[in-house]
């Protein structure tokens, strides 16, 4: 009668699964680390940028509203325009760069990229693996 595996074999596999279990919680806990500090690069990057929005969009609001009326009233006096006709060529040089700086905003989403070195280093790992086991 077989009673299984004698006790070196068994203290052999279970060291084995040991050791596994360890790598694993270490590979766990490096790519949970590389996470974590990607997550805070990540998190003062967008409120950088969002702070920068905000005070930007507050200058250019704030500026336009109390210049605009003032140098329309100018171009009109100068050019001998009626003020409406000053307004709305403003108005449409004002739109025709919102449209240009939101397309510049656009591209620059486009480049920012979130989380670089973490989704580097799995793809390191899928590549790895691949090679191990197709030795």
């Amino acid at each position: 009668m077989d009673k299984g595996p004698t006790a070196p074999a068994a203290a052999t596999g279970r060291q084995c699964v040991t050791g596994f279990l360890r790598s694993m919680a270490l590979y766990v806990e490096a790519r949970g680390r590389l996470l974590q500090i990607e997550a805070q690069e990540t998190g003062v990057r967008v409120s950088s940028l969002a702070a920068h929005v905000v005070i930007t969009l507050a200058s250019i609001i704030i500026g336009w509203m109390l210049a605009a009326p003032a140098v329309v009233w100018m171009i009109a006096e100068k050019s001998g325009w009626h003020w409406t006709h000053v307004a709305l060529c403003g108005g449409g040089v004002h739109l025709i760069t919102g449209v240009l700086l939101l397309i510049a905003l656009k591209a620059r989403l486009k480049r920012l990229q979130f989380f670089e070195e973490t989704f580097n280093q799995f793809r390191r790992d899928r590549e790895w693996l691949a090679s191990t086991t197709n030795d």
